[in-house]
C-alpha cells in the first residue's frame, strides 16, 4: 500500500485580501455556470469594499451575451475582454478552450498576467501551452455555480481547491487568495485548500466516472428490479430521487458525517443497509475503480475524449 498524502492546506478568511485587487482589471471568459456566478460574487464583493477593480465579461453572442447584460455588464468578444484585462478567469469548457485560448486569448497576454483555471483539465493533459511569463493559479469550486451563488447571498462561504501552477510575478499566491476572498469562497463556513490541478483533475474525472456512473447505474437498475417485482414505476422514482431524501441523505453526509448521518435513519433502515452492505463482494467494484483511476492518471481517457470530440462526438450524441 502506499504512504497516505498528507494533509490539505485551508485557507480561510483572514488569508485572502480583497484589496490587493485594486487598480486591477478581470475577465471572465465564458459566462455559464461558473462564469456567471462568479463574476457577480466578485463585482458584489468589491461593490461592498470600496474597491476600483474593472470587470469585463468575454463570451459569444448567444443566451450568455444576453445574460450578462441583463446582469448589468458589458459583454465584449473573448479576445476585447482578454485585451482588456490583467487577470483572466477561463471558465469555458473545457473541450473549447483549446482553441479559444490559442486563437483569442493568448495573442492578448502581457507579462505577469494572471490566468485563473477552474480546472486543471487542460494543464494536466498538455492541451494548451502557457507562456512562461504570466501566473497560472488554480481556483475551483467544488459546486456548481447555481449553488455557489445561493451560498455567497446568504453570506457563506463554499469549498474550493487552489494552487499555484506558474508564478513568474512572484505574487501568484496573494492575487490567488485576494481573488478566492472576492468570489466568497473563503468565508465562513467555507475554505479552499490547496491541491495541484493534476490532483483535481484525477480526483474530478474519479469522482465523476467512478461514483457518478455507478450511483446512475444503481438508480437505473433498481428501477428495473423494482418494477419486474411489481413495484409502480412512479412509486419507484419518487423514492429514488424524485423526493429529495436521497440529496437530503447526501447533505447529511456532510453536515454532520458519514456514519453520524445514519443515526438520522430507523434503526430497521440501518440494520438493513449495514447487512446488505457487508454482504456485497467489493472486489469486482475495487477492480472497476482501480481501472477508472488509472486510465484517468495516464491519459487514457483524455485521448479517448478527444478521438471521440474529433469524430463529431458520434457516441456521446446518441
Amino acid at each position: 500500500m502506499s504512504e497516505a498524502a498528507p494533509p490539505l492546506k485551508a485557507f480561510g478568511a483572514a488569508d485572502g485580501d480583497v484589496k490587493l485587487l485594486e487598480g486591477r482589471a478581470v475577465a471572465f471568459i465564458g459566462y455559464g455556470n461558473q462564469g456567471r456566478a462568479q463574476a457577480l460574487n466578485l463585482r458584489e464583493t468589491l461593490q461592498a469594499e470600496s474597491i476600483s477593480c474593472d470587470i469585463f465579461v468575454g463570451t459569444e453572442r448567444n443566451e450568455t451575451w444576453r445574460q450578462a447584460e441583463s446582469d448589468g455588464f458589458e459583454p465584449q468578444a473573448v479576445g476585447e475582454a482578454a485585451d482588456a484585462a490583467d487577470i483572466l478567469f477561463l471558465l469555458v469548457p473545457d473541450e473549447v478552450l483549446p482553441e479559444v485560448f490559442r486563437e483569442q486569448i493568448q495573442p492578448h497576454l502581457q507579462q505577469h498576467d494572471t490566468l485563473v483555471l477552474a480546472s486543471g483539465y487542460n494543464i494536466t493533459y498538455e492541451a494548451i501551452n502557457l507562456p512562461p511569463d504570466v501566473d497560472v493559479v488554480l481556483l475551483a469550486p467544488r459546486m456548481i455555480g447555481r449553488q455557489l451563488r445561493q451560498l455567497y447571498e446568504q453570506g457563506k462561504g463554499f469549498y474550493s481547491y487552489i494552487s499555484v501552477e506558474q508564478d513568474a510575478s512572484g505574487n501568484a499566491w496573494q492575487t490567488l487568495l485576494a481573488l478566492a476572498s472576492g468570489i466568497g469562497t473563503l468565508a465562513s463556513p467555507g475554505a479552499a485548500f490547496e491541491l495541484s490541478a493534476r490532483d483535481e483533475t484525477i480526483l474530478d474525472l474519479y469522482h465523476e466516472q467512478g461514483f457518478g456512473s455507478l450511483l446512475g447505474m444503481t438508480f437505473y437498475t433498481m428501477l428495473e428490479v423494482g418494477i419486474e417485482a411489481g413495484i409502480p414505476a412512479e412509486a419507484m422514482a419518487l423514492d429514488l430521487y424524485l423526493s429529495g431524501e436521497a440529496a437530503e441523505t447526501l447533505q447529511a453526509m456532510a453536515d454532520v458525517g458519514f456514519y453520524e448521518q445514519a443515526k438520522l435513519h430507523s434503526r430497521t433502515s440501518q440494520y438493513g443497509g449495514m447487512m446488505r452492505s457487508l454482504g456485497l463482494d467489493r472486489e469486482p467494484l475495487r477492480k472497476h475503480l482501480q481501472k477508472v483511476i488509472q486510465e484517468v492518471k495516464d491519459g487514457t481517457f483524455a485521448k479517448q475524449w478527444a478521438e471521440e470530440q474529433a469524430s463529431g462526438s458520434e457516441n456521446f450524441e446518441k
